[in-house]
């Protein structure tokens, strides 16, 4: 967001980049603690898999609905015409979202193929390549695959989500929004509760993304996974 915004510059930035590690090497050194002095032992499968723990599933569960529900399903009514939430006055906008295929493609099914793919931290295949992938079938999913993706997307959009929640609660600065347009939100009450969407994502993201560790790390000193039964 910065470096669109050009806010480089910004003396927070450091400081900012700074927590966001720190809070990354705290949730990594707690769950490599957790994983190590487990009292109990995961559930394996038939297929050398890991059955995550029941509160990784739920976290996870909640990581992939929060984008859909608090985003994609609001877009996607007013790109149906259906101004829920949204101020007489900008009624005439949401009748050009129709059009646009880059709304429909970003904003609609962007949440929901990111929370089928959240869901892949608590699969099997997030721990097992399907047999229908070519050459790599039944091939154990490396951890760094899933986890980086999952993490960088947990801190961006929670940093973002955050900055976005902050502006509401304390006003508008340019730094939230640099080329104004916050016009836009008066009365429309749809379009502001959007952006608490991503904090709450986002720390959703970043708690599944320690499940997702907290169930493979049992596979960590084991030999190759046995191939999959099936996908």
């Amino acid at each position: 967001m910065r470096l669109a915004f050009g806010k480089l510059d910004d003396p927070t930035l450091v400081w900012q980049i700074l927590l966001a590690a720190l809070g990354l090497l705290l949730a990594l050194t707690t769950i490599r603690y957790g994983t190590r002095t487990a009292s109990q032992a995961h559930k394996r499968q038939a297929d050398g898999t890991v059955r995550p723990a029941l509160w990784a599933r739920m976290i996870t569960w909640m990581a992939a609905g929060v984008p859909v529900l608090g985003f994609a399903v609001p877009h996607l009514l007013w790109g149906l015409g259906i101004p829920l939430g949204v101020a007489a006055d900008s009624h005439p906008g949401l009748a050009e979202l129709r059009g646009s295929a880059v709304f429909w493609a970003l904003l609609v099914a962007g949440p929901v193929i990111g929370g089928l793919l959240t869901l892949g931290l608590i699969s099997r295949w997030g721990q097992v390549v399907p047999r229908w992938v070519p050459f790599a079938a039944g091939r154990r999913v490396p951890r760094g695959l899933a986890v980086v993706p999952a993490a960088a997307v947990g801190l961006l959009v929670g940093q973002y989500g955050a900055m976005m929640t902050k502006c509401l609660t304390f006003g508008f600065t340019r730094t939230c929004a640099p080329g104004g347009g916050t016009a836009v939100l008066d009365g429309s009450w749809g379009f502001v509760a959007t952006y608490p969407v991503f904090l709450v994502w986002g720390m959703f993201l970043l708690a599944a993304t320690i499940g997702y560790l907290h169930t493979t790390g049992q596979r960590a000193s084991d030999g190759v996974v046995t191939r999959a039964a099936g996908s």
